[in-house]
């Protein structure tokens, strides 16, 4: 598992617009850090690492401060008005160890290559259920489709998971299909005869 992006912070005191102006002058972002049953804290961090976390896409960070650190996800982020850099950041604490089991939707990606053919595409499956840290539930999972011809079929077996995430749904489950139309009007018409 790679490992997540890190954040050194720094206490603030000095709290308010004023402060927080004079922080970005100094090439750092004003941040709060609350929940998880713990108090509200207070911090600045780098506007280099803030660039280099929202680049990386980064969602959950470790934010080290004095020493200590916290596991967090970026909960809100707030840009000037032009979008050219971040003002505040939001990181909300979150239970490390924490695991929950959710339903997850499933997104077709790619054009199968059956459908040149006359093939269509049938999702049998729109969501699976997952197992995962709590604050690492995918949004999605992507279901690729772009190599499945006429008769193929792809199983919950065959999605790609990340690392942190195990498959509760049974992995002989049809999560798409593509099927020659004509073939199954024919064999329809035969069964009702």
């Amino acid at each position: 598992m790679a490992e997540d992006f890190r954040l050194s912070a720094e206490p603030r005191t000095l709290l308010g617009s004023l402060h927080s102006r004079r922080l970005r002058k100094q090439f750092m972002v004003p941040a709060n850090l609350y929940g998880f049953k713990k108090e509200t804290v207070s911090i600045s961090v780098s506007a280099e690492q803030v660039e280099k976390m929202v680049a990386n896409g980064s969602r959950v960070v470790d934010v080290e401060i004095g020493g200590n650190v916290e596991k967090a996800v970026v909960q809100e982020l707030q840009w000037d008005i032009y979008s050219t850099f971040v003002k505040h950041v939001d990181l909300k604490r979150v239970d490390p160890d924490a695991v929950t089991t959710a339903d997850v939707p499933l997104k077709i990606r790619g054009e199968a290559l059956g459908l040149k053919d006359g093939g269509q595409l049938r999702q049998l499956m729109k969501r699976v259920s997952v197992s995962c840290p709590e604050f690492r539930v995918p949004k999605a999972i992507n279901v690729r489709v772009g190599a499945l011809k006429v008769g193929d079929s792809l199983k919950v077996s065959d999605l790609t998971l990340p690392d942190t995430v195990s498959m509760e749904t049974p992995g002989d489950q049809v999560v798409v299909e593509l099927f020659d139309p004509k073939k199954e009007a024919a064999e329809a018409a035969a069964d009702s005869e």
